[in-house]
């Protein structure tokens, strides 16, 4: 191995071990038998961890941050794929503006969109509830689903979907028999990316949601601030392992469909 090559390795491990230094030293605090923010001197204990599972405002917390994630990321895909279908696949004027817009909710900061959005939800009944906070945290996911469906779009064949209307094909089932199924690993990313966001959006939630409806970065925004114990660390690491678990099943789906394309051209 040369010098080079090592030292960017060496470099590279480095920057990965300072991202997760965060993570690792919360998943150390999580075990401490004691009532304060630090780490455990000699025993380690799960006391905490069945403080959160019994813990009735935690763990709905954690149930509402899962169904809020879920139904956001529907959201964001059903809005930011069609959009970025239009911008990349149709000439009409003033699409790049749209193209601009969609990225806008990436741009400006929490604090001011939820103070934008909250006199408009409670203007339209929907201040406090979930179906509230999930529209929200899709309009928070589009930007990012808009950005990797536009890069596949920009990426991908338009002469297949060409063919297929040529074949006699109309609009909407040339869509869903070649481009939809050509840009599933793309929607599956980006319905994880949109879960992820959601999951771990706390300042929009602050605003726009009450002690019921609140998901658990709310919860622990308030518990950081006066009142740290090592639940704050329990439920940092609880949302990586969702966010985790999310990622890994994303990967186990896109490797099965690939193993299933590659076994039916070899029975070919």
């Amino acid at each position: 191995m040369s010098a080079r090559r090592f030292l960017l390795m060496l470099f590279g491990w480095s920057v990965v071990l300072a991202v997760l230094s965060p993570l690792l030293f919360a998943a150390w605090v999580s075990f401490s038998p004691d009532s304060f923010l630090t780490p455990p001197g000699g025993e380690w204990s799960l006391r905490w961890y069945s403080a959160f599972a019994h813990d009735r405002r935690w763990s709905a917390a954690l149930v509402r941050s899962l169904v809020v994630g879920a139904a956001s990321a529907g959201v964001a895909l059903a809005a930011g794929v069609p959009l970025a279908y239009a911008v990349a696949r149709v000439r009409f004027w003033g699409r790049w503006v749209l193209g601009g817009a969609a990225l806008l909710p990436a741009c400006v900061p929490a604090a001011v969109l939820g103070m934008g959005l909250l006199p408009l939800l409670y203007a339209v009944g929907l201040w406090g509830s979930l179906t509230g906070l999930i529209l929200v945290h899709g309009l928070v996911g589009l930007p990012v689903v808009y950005l990797i469906a536009r890069t596949h779009f920009d990426q991908a064949d338009a002469d297949l979907e060409a063919a297929a209307r040529g074949l006699g094909a109309s609009g909407w089932q040339a869509f869903q028999r070649v481009t939809l199924p050509l840009m599933r690993p793309a929607l599956l990313a980006g319905a994880a990316s949109a879960f992820a966001v959601s999951l771990n959006e706390s300042m929009l939630t602050v605003f726009l949601a009450t002690p019921r409806t609140e998901t658990l970065p709310a919860v622990v925004w308030p518990e950081l601030r006066y009142s740290p114990s090592p639940l704050v660390a329990v439920a940092s690491c609880v949302s990586v392992a969702v966010a985790l678990a999310v990622t890994f099943a994303v990967f186990v789906l896109l490797g099965s469909r690939r193993r299933d394309r590659f076994g039916r051209l070899d029975r070919l």
